[in-house]
């Protein structure tokens, strides 16, 4: 029974993500690779995961990242 529970929530989260790419959405989910926890973003794009130290790079960074999104994103 146990299975069947954990395919079903897979396969809940799967259309949801599905859903929240048909809408132009991000979708993050936390997942983990090879025994180490990451995010998994994913979308109208390639998806593609962080783990912990690269999240910390960018949460470090983030003012220069945002200065350079404002600088260079032709939508702002």
């Amino acid at each position: 029974m146990e299975e069947y529970e954990d395919a079903k929530e897979k396969r809940i989260r799967e259309l949801e993500e599905e859903l929240a790419r048909m809408k132009g959405e991000v979708v993050i989910t936390e997942e983990e690779y090879k025994g180490h926890p990451v995010l998994r973003f994913s979308g109208a794009f390639r998806p593609f995961s962080l783990g912990v130290s690269k999240c910390k790079v960018i949460l470090k960074s983030f003012d220069r990242i945002k200065s350079f999104i404002e600088k260079h994103d032709k939508n702002s």
